[in-house]
């Protein structure tokens, strides 16, 4: 299991009170006309300060829905986005991606953010297309507060050391409690399947598409299309952990899940399954645990982020990933792009199931932190460090998009 921070954590605090209590004197109504009148206003804005933030994949939706309002409310240059996040979890070089605001795995920004490198996996189609570090960026928003902290100097009441090869950019008054996040047990229910449905979600169209790519070239999966293509599983996909480990004993039956040594919500899905007694075995005998694997002895299948599970199971990769544990927010709110739901942001139609937290309560809540850095554009960890410690939590604009999200 991840380790947890030992810092002082915001728990069921005046914060998070205050968080859910704004959240709840929302309507959808009220968040859509937010969202249009401040987009409207962005145009007049004075942009005054230069910013780059890594968003870990799971809220990297509901970022790029906030983009055009917290650069108007903070005075930032307009960030630029793009509908997906980065091939293989790191952050690309220019020449491959030039977008201010970019979708990531927390455990692989967190190491560019710290160390030189060389990092060479950010596209399994080629090399030596990721940024080396460190990596000089603005503000990081992470899936937990272990890879925030990681960035935060010891003497600041974080694990990171400096040395020559190593820098610690976090600035620690702004570290932040900016969401808690929460797993659903996701499959395809049939209804969806086909050509029809919508774009491929594989990496058989033409040309292959790098969303949803794990770090060996399988993962697959648009985030955009509805359709699922795995075979809907019979008599019902399991809505709960100790079902999904009675279903995984079937000779066959695989669930893909986001990788736990890189991505904080893979470590809370190893939680809940180990946690329902599943037995965990990534290496030696009986192994059951693999990396983009389609062999029969493959119970677990590990993809780079949790952005790609979802694309594991709606391209069926391997054949027979009919199961995954996806993060809700990433099947929430979704901005279809094809089939009849395209241009009509809606739920996931196929099958899922919120995954009680009680159920991996050996790691925790996914609590979720955000942290100013310094060295990178000037004035900016300061005007990040004032987002968060003055507006993220009392904005209704910002806690409303997160609630349509399901955070």
């Amino acid at each position: 299991m991840q380790s947890r921070s030992n810092r002082a954590r915001s728990g069921p605090n005046s914060v998070r009170t205050a968080m859910r209590r704004v959240r709840s004197a929302l309507a959808v109504g009220a968040l859509a006309t937010a969202l249009i009148t401040t987009t409207a206003t962005a145009a007049s804005a004075s942009a005054t300060t230069d910013a780059q933030v890594g968003v870990a994949n799971n809220m990297y939706p509901a970022a790029k829905d906030m983009k055009d309002y917290i650069s108007t409310l903070k005075s930032f240059t307009p960030f630029t986005a793009n509908a997906a996040s980065q091939v293989g979890g790191f952050w690309n070089k220019p020449a491959i991606d030039t977008s201010t605001m970019r979708g990531i795995t927390s455990g692989s920004l967190r190491q560019q953010l710290k160390s030189a490198g060389p990092y060479t996996t950010c596209n399994p189609a080629s090399s030596n297309n990721c940024v080396n570090g460190p990596l000089h960026i603005d503000a990081f928003l992470s899936a937990d507060a272990t890879n925030v902290d990681a960035v935060i100097p010891t003497s600041l009441g974080g694990t990171c050391t400096a040395s020559g090869s190593v820098e610690c950019n976090g600035d620690a008054d702004s570290r932040h409690l900016v969401a808690v996040g929460k797993l659903a047990i996701y499959s395809c229910n049939g209804s969806w399947a086909g050509s029809t449905k919508g774009d491929d979600p594989s990496n058989a169209a033409s040309p292959p598409l790098a969303l949803g790519s794990d770090a060996n070239g399988s993962g697959n999966g648009k985030a955009q299309s509805p359709r699922c293509d795995a075979t809907p599983i019979n008599g019902g996909a399991p809505t709960t952990m100790s079902g999904v480990k009675d279903w995984l004993a079937t000779s066959g039956h695989r669930i893909a899940v986001a990788d736990p040594a890189s991505a904080p919500f893979g470590a809370a899905s190893k939680q809940a399954l180990v946690q329902a007694g599943f037995t965990w075995t990534d290496s030696g005998a009986g192994q059951n645990v693999f990396r983009g694997s389609a062999g029969t002895a493959c119970k677990v299948r590990l993809e780079s982020g949790i952005s790609q599970v979802r694309g594991a199971v709606t391209a069926n990769a391997g054949g027979n990933t009919q199961l995954g544990l996806v993060a809700k927010s990433n099947v929430m709110n979704v901005s279809w792009t094809s089939s009849s739901l395209s241009g009509t942001p809606s739920n996931d139609p196929n099958s899922w199931t919120e995954v009680n937290p009680s159920a991996y309560s050996g790691y925790g809540d996914i609590e979720q932190y955000g942290v100013a850095l310094t060295g990178g554009n000037t004035g900016s960890a300061a005007v990040w460090s004032d987002l968060f410690n003055n507006d993220w939590d009392f904005d209704s604009t910002i806690q409303g998009t997160l609630a349509a999200y399901g955070y």
